[in-house]
């Protein structure tokens, strides 16, 4: 129920507040958080960092249903108002992130969301400043924030110790 809420809630405020207009201009970069969950999803299946929990899907389905429906929101919404200014692109990034901390903080103590192996809070805060940096590198330079996109899963195996025999 928690990430059909999640879903909603995102869709209704991308509505409201969102370009929907212009999804045309975000789709590639829709895409490629889409395409960057699905494959931390495959590397990490066998050493699973974090878990969408709930009673009606497996965590893959719902992973997949938050992929479809809060992410594309996520996006029409944090690129089309991003700043120029360095101070107002640190508090516009800070705010996404405090919104995903938040709904990860709601999740866990209601039992949607768990942490394993290691994985805590505040590797989500760091993860979620990297995620959307790159969001928007990816929309204005995108083959740079592809760059990045093959040499983080190394540095998160890396970090968090993951074997690569573990790869499914």
């Amino acid at each position: 129920m928690y990430h059909i809420f999640l879903a909603v809630v995102s869709i209704v405020i991308c509505y409201k507040f969102g370009d929907w207009r212009n999804w045309r201009k975000y789709y590639s970069t829709i895409l490629f958080l889409i395409l960057s969950n699905v494959v931390c999803i495959l590397l990490t299946y066998n050493h699973i960092l974090w878990l969408h929990e709930t009673k009606i899907l497996n965590h893959t389905f719902c992973d997949l249903f938050v992929c479809i429906t809060v992410y594309p929101s996520i996006v029409m919404l944090f690129i089309p108002k991003f700043p120029k200014k360095i101070t107002k692109i640190i508090t516009h990034i800070s705010f996404y992130v405090a919104i995903f901390t938040i709904a990860e903080l709601i999740g866990m103590k209601f039992g949607y969301f768990t942490h394993h192996n290691g994985w805590n809070i505040w590797f989500s805060i760091i993860f979620n400043y990297i995620l959307f940096s790159v969001l928007y590198l990816h929309y204005k330079k995108p083959l740079y924030a592809w760059a990045i996109a093959l040499i983080s899963p190394h540095i998160l195996f890396f970090l968090m110790k993951i074997p690569y025999n573990s790869i499914k």
